[in-house]
């Protein structure tokens, strides 16, 4: 009850920075596949003679970025965002109820979607071609959703269940006097508690 009463207590401006961040994180993520390079895509593969030379010449294509500059976007964004993301963990490390619906829940499913998106570019636009830059965007996009993620669980199923249980025990030791309690107060007493956050999932 008290995280969900501080929610109202938390700045605005986290909020506003916890939705940026992960959006940060997710731009990030959308970036990196204009990095990949393709055997497709490549001209030094058209001029090479016999098909071993063009298989070498394919191989050091695959090695080599399409867009150096942008992958320079997409790492500042990600590092970016997930600095942010940590440090709004860090700050508000004790309302399990905000970080569950504002960094682990929003982490998790952009991270997701930018693993899709990188695998659909792979399998689609690179016709299967796995590039250097292909491979460390899957390790990296695929990490951040499985932590993300056990993070989640663990302090949905975990955490906050340890807390929802003390607080229930706390109930039933003050059970008998709350059976003396007039309808009309617990109404009322109800009335003025504030509602839970449109996007909460808590």
């Amino acid at each position: 009850m008290n995280m969900l009463l501080a929610l109202d207590t938390i700045p605005r401006l986290h909020n506003i920075l916890a939705s940026a961040f992960t959006w940060i994180l997710l731009a990030g993520y959308v970036i990196f596949p204009g990095t990949f390079t393709s055997l497709q895509n490549s001209d030094v593969i058209n001029d090479s003679k016999s098909k071993s030379e063009a298989e070498s010449t394919g191989k050091e294509v695959l090695r080599h970025v399409a867009f150096l500059p942008l992958l320079w976007v997409a790492a500042v964004c990600c590092i970016i965002g997930a600095s942010g993301m940590c440090w709004l963990w860090w700050r508000w490390s004790e309302n399990y109820v905000w970080l569950l619906n504002r960094i682990f829940l929003p982490g998790c499913l952009n991270s997701l979607a930018g693993l899709v998106n990188t695998l659909v570019s792979v399998y689609t636009a690179q016709n299967r071609q796995w590039s250097i830059t292909a491979k460390v965007t899957v390790c990296v996009t695929g990490s951040c959703t499985l932590v993300t993620g056990l993070l989640f669980v663990v302090y949905n199923n975990l955490v906050l269940s340890k807390v929802k249980r003390k607080h229930e025990r706390e109930m039933q030791l003050n059970g008998t006097e709350d059976e003396h309690e007039d309808i009309l107060h617990k109404i009322n007493r109800k009335a003025r508690e504030p509602a839970l956050e449109p996007s909460s999932v808590v």
